[in-house]
């Protein structure tokens, strides 16, 4: 995978998470106790991971070691950039830390 494919497919992936992000915002019930940050990093890791499986799928790539770790890390990206900066990741490893009883 050269870095414009990946910045393509992160660009697309950040995009998708987001909508979806909302989607589920919009149809949760229980907003009181929902965390969005998490909600948005698991979107976006499930997002960028298939994303990156269905990429390689439909291109005929092989899944070697490097396609796996690709799609890894392009789900880590993904999670990231739908964080949209450094006060969501920290605000969002402080609410799995320290969990609210």
């Amino acid at each position: 995978m050269t870095t414009t494919t990946f910045l393509i497919l992160l660009s697309g992936f950040s995009i998708i998470s987001s909508l979806v992000t909302e989607g589920i915002k919009n149809i949760a019930t229980d907003k009181v106790n929902l965390s969005y940050n998490i909600i948005a990093l698991v979107t976006a890791l499930i997002v960028g991971g298939a994303g990156t499986a269905i990429y390689y799928q439909f291109n005929d790539l092989p899944f070697t070691s490097n396609s796996i770790t690709y799609i890894i890390l392009m789900g880590l990206a993904s999670g990231l950039t739908s964080m949209v900066g450094f006060d969501k990741v920290k605000q969002a490893i402080d609410q799995i830390t320290n969990k609210k009883e």
